[in-house]
């Protein structure tokens, strides 16, 4: 549970170079920076470094174009330096091929699309034998080709044939519609096709380059596709070839300008006077002999180190160097919020308390075991950082099932602490009571385990009210755990501890602290500023803020009734599932009760333990609020904003 601890260096050198110093020492490296002119406000003279980036239009023009060459972003190495006044003509060119091929493709899309429409408008008249050309060449007559409803064709199929003007030949006969054609002469063809139109005849209007009969023309058309698949995917592998032969030079072009880009943009943290710059930025302590000799490769250049705790006006970002659960765990805490440079880094105590809550609310070695390979799945295979906290979840709970003696909800397999059963600690009782009263004790316990991770967090900011005078520092927990025990000795040994020896200095003196917390930590800090604090403010919201500090010992102690409540429902819930499965304990109701339970009550615990988390403990000695440790780290893969 560590934060790790950090330096302020201060880099000086002449401004020519600075684009070097940063590609050297700040790119890529341990460096977090900071806005020095916020940092040295009071050094008069300063004034920023003129911040124009001629290397952003060129970097979103080389996304542009990778992205019309189907290329991601991706590093490449570069080496010397490039023209920026000849990469345009580079990128034009480019653009100017695809677009070419991108044409070329259109065009025989299209000539595609034409020929399988004219197909398929044929395929519907192959049952006519008369050369197209024929029909092109009618003086006296004319001829319309489409297609009528069956059941209209049905129905008016004996009038047709009885007009004198018409002569309807059916081409293709399908289930919902006729297709055919209809000769007319060239006197009648409007009365003829006025009447066709009534009985919602659709046209085809067919291409007069077609020739031959229509089987011979569908052929045609046939070999023509043929054609235009072939230029086409002709066009498809020149597109290819183009971007696998310009991909390294291009992904290299596009590495050099992204490169560039993040160096020139440290100029907006820079300061400069003359021809000096000045750039500041926080370097974890262990990577600082690294960097400085990097610096020592540069004589005309400077650096300062100060620690953080020197520096008042700017937040040291916090880096995290946690363990294997701290890890797994770090979504959930960063859901909260992180933690302060000086401040205690909580992850390994929830990891271990989550899984412990987890675990005897959701104690069964079946369940446990099979939630336990579903976080596994979903870690390894669907890459879920949600499927590593289910796996030790799960895990918790397998170890409270042995301690239970539960497997899928049988408790007639391993021996163990039986919770429906009459209590051997507690004669005439129940399991049940025993659970809840280990419970309360539990929480008892971590409220003080709290208090004082609060009271090391106030030593290490150097708050008073944290460590002795605030309701979770040295005042509180006398006062909480004074109480607890008054409250068992009057309960379990029948002695009566309240009494003036015992209250005024365990009950009373802290209660009188917590009231006067903010005088009293002003005068401890040896601050002055405690005499102008106004009694009657303090005392009149102290007394409703003492009221709340109070009920919240009573409702978080309270709270984690919920522990034994959950592990009391899951075995309620798995009797339940034994009954529906009846005497016979029909497989699939055992089953299917089974993965119920695991799903239902697995989330519901899940989200219960992660609000005994946040709210009664975390409450209690976790303030957050950190900055996280940014370090310029170039991610070619990332696309530039904007």
């Amino acid at each position: 549970m560590s934060v790790v601890p950090m330096k302020l260096l201060t880099v000086a050198g002449p401004l020519a170079r600075f684009d070097d110093v940063m590609a050297s020492c700040v790119i890529d490296q341990e460096f977090h920076p900071e806005n020095a002119l916020q940092l040295m406000k009071k050094v008069s003279g300063l004034r920023p470094l003129s911040f124009t980036n001629p290397y952003t239009p060129l970097l979103r023009r080389a996304e542009e174009v990778m992205t019309s060459l189907g290329l991601e972003p991706a590093y490449a190495s570069f080496g010397e330096a490039l023209d920026l006044d000849a990469l345009p003509a580079y990128f034009d060119s480019l653009e100017q091929q695809r677009r070419a091929l991108e044409e070329e493709q259109a065009r025989q899309e299209q000539f595609l699309d034409e020929d399988e429409s004219l197909s398929q408008e044929l395929d519907n008249l192959k049952g006519l034998s008369t050369s197209l050309d024929e029909l092109w060449g009618l003086n006296y007559a004319r001829f319309r080709y489409g297609y009528l409803p069956r059941e209209t064709y049905d129905s008016f199929q004996t009038a047709l044939n009885d007009q004198e003007d018409l002569f309807f030949i059916p081409t293709k006969v399908g289930t919902r519609r006729v297709y055919g054609i209809y000769f007319t002469s060239k006197s009648a063809h409007r009365q003829v096709d006025t009447l066709l139109n009534s009985l919602h005849f659709v046209r085809i209007r067919l291409d007069h380059s077609l020739h031959g009969t229509p089987s011979e023309a569908i052929e045609s058309l046939a070999a023509l596709t043929g054609k235009a698949r072939e230029k086409l995917d002709a066009v498809h592998a020149e597109m290819e070839a183009l971007s696998a032969r310009e991909k390294d030079h291009l992904l290299s072009v596009y590495s050099w300008l992204h490169y560039h880009s993040e160096v020139c943009d440290l100029r907006r943290y820079a300061a400069r006077s003359h021809d000096t710059f000045y750039f500041l930025g926080w370097v974890p302590q262990d990577a600082l002999p690294a960097l400085t000799e990097k610096l020592a490769a540069w004589p005309d250049c400077s650096c300062v180190v100060d620690d953080a705790g020197e520096i008042e006006s700017v937040k040291p970002p916090t880096k995290l160097k946690n363990s294997f659960l701290g890890r797994v765990f770090r979504p959930f805490l960063e859901m909260y919020g992180l933690p302060a440079y000086n401040e205690l880094d909580p992850s390994v105590f929830m990891a271990i308390t989550y899984c412990l809550f987890f675990g005897i609310m959701f104690g069964d070695l079946g369940q446990g075991l099979g939630l336990a390979l579903i976080g596994f799945v979903l870690a390894r295979w669907k890459k879920m950082w949600l499927g590593n906290i289910i796996t030790c979840c799960g895990l918790s709970g397998a170890l409270f099932g042995c301690v239970y003696g539960s497997v899928f909800g049988f408790e007639d397999i391993l021996p163990g602490f039986k919770i429906m059963e009459e209590s051997s600690i507690l004669p005439g009782s129940s399991n049940v009571l025993v659970l809840l009263l280990l419970s309360v004790a539990l929480g008892v316990f971590m409220l003080l385990t709290v208090m004082v991770l609060n009271i090391i967090n106030g030593i290490r900011q150097h708050n008073f009210e944290k460590i002795l005078f605030g309701p979770n520092g040295a005042a509180g927990i006398l006062f909480y755990a004074g109480i607890i025990i008054a409250a068992l000795a009057s309960l379990v040994f029948h002695v009566d501890l309240f009494v003036p020896a015992y209250v005024l200095p365990v009950l009373v003196l802290p209660v009188v602290c917590i009231l006067l917390r903010e005088p009293l930590s002003l005068l401890a800090a040896g601050d002055p500023a405690w005499r102008e604090v106004p009694l009657g403010q303090v005392l009149g919201t102290g007394f409703f803020e003492l009221f709340e500090t109070m009920l919240s010992y009573l409702t978080n102690t309270l709270s984690f009734m919920r522990v034994g409540a959950y592990a009391i429902t899951h075995v309620g819930l798995m009797l339940v599932v034994r009954m529906l499965a009846g005497s016979g304990l029909n497989p699939v109701v055992i089953v299917l009760g089974n993965l119920f339970v695991m799903g239902f009550e697995g989330l519901l615990v899940g989200i219960q333990v992660l609000r005994l988390e946040f709210y009664e403990l975390f409450g209690r000695f976790y303030d957050d609020g950190g900055v996280p440790f940014r370090p310029k780290k170039i991610d070619y893969t990332a696309r530039s904003s904007g």
